[in-house]
């Protein structure tokens, strides 16, 4: 009873000490209250106020520490932390101590921010992470599903129903595909050769195949044997892949398809070369609208902007329907690119089949005609894309690209990665992952209220269109427009090409390009994070030459932070806002080719691209803008690594710099030996500014000596580049 009522005292005290915090923020106590209180009442209070900062002494302290939680950064402080971070994460003790000293903060200070920097990009990663795993769980449940539907209606053999019969006539035919396939196996275990019986082989089609085109039931046959065998090549369980350590692709096992089907040799014997690739991706967007855009030759074209130069429908052979593309078949050439000097161009003529197999999947066919002749380079056997719903507005795209090419014209630097990177399935996929995720960030995301989503398609579009048109110059593709003046397009050998244009300004009648392709001893990891950081960017763009460069807007993402469509802000210390200049800046990451491609471009310009397609001036056509970028790619080092560490963070990089400028010719006779010269010596020392840019600074923060330029002799090279430049443009590069 005692010991009950010490405690229902002790209890009576601590409710009145709780209601005096309450009411007023203060605990106030008489002596005699404080008295009457038990020792251990006695200390729990003094540890609540100690805890809540209540006592006198601590009041002064606590407001202090508020508002030191609100002191923010500066916008100088920032932006030297953010580009420290785009390069390196994890900055040792006296990086800590320099960044304290540029900045003007503690070191705990700098320690706690790149903590936090590290825990939010690890956030962001596990939600990406985390979106995969909820598509892979629902492709399962899928699965799951139909399993369960096929066990409950495939024993039913006197059932009617039209859904029942279409879902087992398309588990027949993967089962007959399958079966095939087996055989085949059995048939080479047991050592006897097993049969050809595809009708896509060399040997068989180039009979009668080309010679058949116009017969319609020939080609249909052609189409339906071709989708049988990319059926195979896109079972996941099928042995005939490799995956490629380090990367998200496979290559194909020739052995075992040689042995699987046998055919002639004649390819190889007349210089052609395989290569075949599998990629998978989860792409952001409605399996109809990517069968729209695989289909329709201008759309084509433009959703992949930085492969395809070209794409034209040659004839459609059946087209059966009203509804979508099923049943279509059409002849399709298409022209591919990749940008650098020393890669040619592709040109590829090929069938194109569309198949809806089931409710939410989809099969799209190429493979070639072959004429027996020597003069198509390039010919497609089975590939395509298996297109499979997984949500509304997410798809899983397979694509298989199987092709027999001419590749003698590639440079040696480029050999290493001609078997799977520069025009295999990894690079269709990523594009496609690419667009499909900026398309939906436009709709859904605000990342930029001040612009408008009209006016961020148009500057989309405007990007897209920066990137094909670099591609396309570097490449010199189009039909013959662009010609080329000098170069085979190494550092020693810079390519110079030119195209007449009625575009833009009537005293500009050509565009200029110039282009190298070179190695550089850094991983490509490690040269795309320099090239972006903004920080250093002062000190090897001649664009931006002097001036503090911002980033002002971002108009979309794609996939990842690396994957952005952004406008940046440049303006010189000193001058009025009116004095500024613009920039669109077109930036992508991923192990098959990364690039960045930007263009300067006015304030006007810029606010009339923002506004809505009606309210455009009334015949004014498209901004005149004239790329500046680099592509990089992963060397042959990095492409050989079996080390399994991810491509790009190891080896090399096969770098590729261009640049247009706008030139006036005089007449009809081209350009003359000194307006080449002049755009070789500006490649020239182009090329040493960036080269010693990107190892002066990757020497700095990862470590090793420094060496090259001082930054003093850097700056004063870019201005001797900046005047070049200027005076090449107004004397009209000696016309």
């Amino acid at each position: 009873m005692e010991m009950n009522q010490q405690h229902n005292e002790g209890n009576e005290s601590f409710v009145a000490l709780m209601n005096g915090v309450a009411g007023d923020g203060t605990a106030t106590r008489s002596n005699d209250e404080e008295q009457s209180m038990s020792i251990p009442t006695r200390e729990l209070f003094a540890a609540i106020e100690a805890d809540s900062g209540l006592s006198p002494g601590n009041s002064s302290n606590t407001n202090e520490k508020k508002k030191r939680r609100l002191q923010r950064l500066t916008s100088k402080q920032s932006e030297v932390l953010e580009g420290f971070f785009s390069i390196c994460g994890h900055p040792d003790d006296g990086q800590k101590r320099h960044l304290s000293e540029t900045t003007g903060l503690g070191l705990d200070q700098v320690k706690f921010w790149f903590q936090n920097k590290r825990t939010q990009v690890k956030t962001m990663c596990w939600k990406e992470e985390n979106y995969k795993l909820t598509v892979e769980n629902q492709i399962l449940r899928d699965e799951n599903r139909r399993v369960k539907i096929a066990h409950c209606t495939a024993i039913c053999l006197t059932c009617r129903n039209s859904s029942v019969q279409d879902q087992l006539a398309v588990e027949m035919e993967r089962l007959m595909g399958q079966s095939e396939w087996l055989q085949q196996e059995i048939a080479r275990s047991n050592g006897t050769p097993p049969a050809a019986n595809l009708a896509f082989q060399l040997n068989s089609s180039a009979d009668y195949v080309f010679s058949g085109q116009h017969d319609q039931q020939m080609i249909a046959e052609l189409a339906k044997n071709a989708m049988h065998a990319l059926i195979i090549l896109a079972e996941s369980h099928v042995a005939l892949w490799f995956p490629v350590p380090g990367c998200s692709y496979e290559v194909l096992n020739k052995m075992a398809y040689d042995q699987a089907y046998p055919g002639d040799n004649s390819a190889n014997a007349m210089g052609f070369k395989t290569e075949a690739t599998r990629a998978v991706s989860m792409v952001m967007m409605d399996y109809k609208s990517v069968v729209d855009f695989l289909m329709d030759p201008y759309n084509y074209r433009t959703f992949f902007p930085e492969v395809l130069s070209g794409a034209v429908t040659n004839r459609i052979y059946s087209w059966p329907t009203s509804d979508g593309y099923n049943g279509v078949i059409q002849l399709m050439t298409v022209e591919m690119m990749f940008p650098s000097p020393l890669v040619p161009a592709r040109k590829c003529t090929f069938l194109r089949y569309c198949n809806v197999l089931n409710e939410g999947l989809v099969v799209v066919i190429d493979v070639s005609l072959n004429d027996g002749s020597v003069f198509s380079k390039c010919r497609k056997m089975p590939s395509g894309f298996l297109i499979q719903s997984i949500r509304q507005n997410t798809c899983k795209v397979t694509a298989i690209e199987h092709v027999l090419a001419d590749d003698t014209g590639v440079h040696e630097l480029y050999q290493p990665c001609m078997s799977g990177l520069v025009f295999g399935a990894r690079r269709w996929v990523a594009t496609m992952a690419r667009q499909s995720a900026r398309l939906r960030d436009v709709h859904l995301n605000k990342t930029a209220p001040q612009v408008s989503t009209k006016g961020r398609k148009n500057l989309i579009k405007l990007a897209d269109d920066l990137l094909a048109s670099f591609a396309g110059s570097i490449a010199a593709t189009g039909g013959g427009t662009w010609t080329v003046v000098i170069g085979a397009g190494t550092e020693k050998d810079i390519r110079v090409a030119y195209r007449r244009t009625t575009e833009g300004s009537s005293s500009y009648n050509a565009i200029l390009s110039v282009s190298t392709s070179l190695r550089l001893p850094l991983p490509m990891r490690k040269t795309f994070d320099l090239l972006r950081n903004l920080t250093h960017r002062c000190k090897w763009d001649v664009l931006v030459h002097g001036s503090v460069v911002k980033e002002e807007v971002i108009i979309a993402r794609g996939v990842g932070n690396d994957d952005t469509v952004t406008v940046l802000h440049c303006k010189r210390a000193g001058r009025e806002d009116k004095g500024r200049t613009m920039i669109l800046q077109n930036n992508g990451y991923d192990a098959s080719g990364s690039f960045m491609v930007y263009s300067q471009i006015d304030s006007e310009l810029m606010n009339t691209m923002v506004l809505s397609p009606s309210d455009l001036l009334p015949g004014r056509g498209g901004p005149s803008l004239y790329p500046t970028g680099f592509s990089l790619l992963p060397d042959g080092e990095a492409a050989q690594d079996s080390s399994g560490i991810a491509l790009g963070e190891v080896g090399g990089t096969l770098m590729t710099m261009g640049f247009q400028i706008p030139v006036k010719l005089a007449g009809w006779e081209g350009m003359n030996s000194r307006s080449a010269a002049s755009a070789i010596r500006l490649m020239t020392d182009t090329i040493a500014i960036v080269k010693k840019t990107l190892m002066n600074e990757h020497s700095g923060i990862y470590g090793g000596e420094k060496g090259g330029l001082c930054a003093d002799k850097i700056q004063e090279h870019a201005k001797v580049i900046h005047r070049l430049r200027s005076s090449c443009i107004s004397q009209n590069l000696l016309n």
